[in-house]
Parts: C-alpha cells; structure tokens; sequence
C-alpha cells in the first residue's frame, strides 16, 4: 500500500541555527558597520539555500522510497491448494447427494419432493466442481461424512431426519464460507460463491420445517448455527 506523500520541514535545529546567525549578524553590523552587515546577509542567504537544498534531498528520498501499488491480479484457475479444497468440497456434495438418497424413503411426499430437489443440487455441485478440477477431482462422496450421518438419515421418523438434513445443509453452507475465505483461483471462489447461499437457504427451509425460530436460523456463518459444524479434510477423510 502506497504511502501518503508529506513535505519533510526544516528541523528545529537547523531553524534555531538560522535566528542564531541572524542574531549575530545584526550584532556585528553595530560594532563594524557595512562590512559586518554585508556578511550577515551572505551568512543568512548561505543558512537558506542549505535548508532549501536539505528539504529537496529529503522530499526526493521519500518520494524514491514510497511503495508501488500492486497490480498483480488473483489467478485465474485453481492453485496446488485450491485443488485440494475443491475435491474435499466436491466430495462433501457427493456425499450429502447419498445422504439424502438414505433419507427420501423416510419421508412424506411433502418432504420427499424437496429433500429429492436438494438431493440433485449436491449431485450438480459435485459435478460442476469435478468438470473445474478435470482429472484432478477425487469424484467420489466423502466416505467419512457418508459413514458419521448415515444412522441419522436413516432414522425413520420423518422430524429426526429433517432434523439431520437441517445439521448436514448448516454444515456445507459454513464449511463453504471459510472456503471462500481460502481459496485463491478466481474460477474457484465463483463457483463455491454461487452454492454457499443456495444450501445456506436450503438450510433455513429445514430448519423451519422442524420449528426453529428465525435467530436460530440466521446467519449461517462459521458453525453458530445448532448443528452447524465446519468440515475439514482432517476430520474427514474422503475414503
């Protein structure tokens, strides 16, 4: 970041020196008349120009020393650590697509339509996400989250399991906000950009389906929400 451009004054020193040697001139020119008067006046124009001169050299260092603005820009395409974030990320939509398959014959038709609308948005986020990273993407769900939620979506009574979809869709929107946060790759953070608000309100459609009150459900941010959490590749391991 630039720095702001200022004047470097003449020091307090160096102002004392000049009234000094205006002083004694003034002194002189009693005691020894022209002569004195004549040199007062050189000394004084010699005291000025030096300040003059002093205050360019300080100007022209500041000026050299200030920082160029950057103008490197975000690339464009997904960095080493980006393609690790995506295919983490990519697994957790498979993985929530699986869930969602346990969980639809549980349902009542109300509800199976929707978690069968929800159900397909994953599959499509996993699969955008896999048509970004090419042969770089793991394409499979996340075996750990698939294996943790799967007795939860399977519960059979249709609250409990709304209730679990409500956690899993809380959890994606806050994991994908501290994505957004890491990422680098412009492609990327778009992507991820455009899924975070759409299982955030998928979120609040379940959580109001299971009665939550509107402070519970907003904002979904970094895993306040009940039953939000923040994923990461330590915690789940993709198989």
């Amino acid at each position: 970041m630039p720095t702001d451009d200022c004047e470097n004054p003449v020091t307090r020193r160096l102002a004392l020196g000049g009234l000094a040697a205006l002083a004694g001139s003034a002194v002189a020119a009693l005691a020894t008349g022209r002569a004195a008067a004549q040199t007062a006046t050189t000394e004084e124009e010699s005291a000025s120009t030096e300040a003059e001169s002093q205050t360019r050299t300080q100007g022209a260092e500041t000026t050299t020393t200030e920082a160029a603005p950057s103008t490197t820009a975000p690339p464009k395409q997904p960095t080493e650590a980006d393609i690790d974030l995506l295919g983490f990320a990519q697994s957790l939509e498979f993985a929530a697509a699986v869930l969602y398959g346990q969980a639809i014959p549980s349902l009542s038709e109300e509800m199976s339509l929707e978690a069968t609308v929800f159900r397909r948005h994953h599959q499509a986020y996993g699969e955008q996400i896999g048509a970004l990273l090419g042969r770089q993407a793991p394409g499979v769900p996340n075996r750990t989250l698939v294996d943790e939620r799967t007795s939860a979506f399977s519960a059979g009574a249709e609250g409990a399991v709304i209730r679990a979809a409500y956690d899993l869709e809380s959890s994606l929107a806050a994991t994908n906000t501290v994505l957004l946060e890491r990422l680098r790759g412009t492609d990327g953070l778009t992507l991820i950009a455009s899924i975070q608000p759409i299982e955030a309100r998928q979120s609040v459609v379940l959580g109001q389906a299971v009665g939550l009150s509107i402070e519970e459900l907003l904002p979904v941010l970094e895993g306040e929400e009940p039953g939000a959490e923040v994923f990461t590749a330590s915690q789940f391991p993709i198989a």
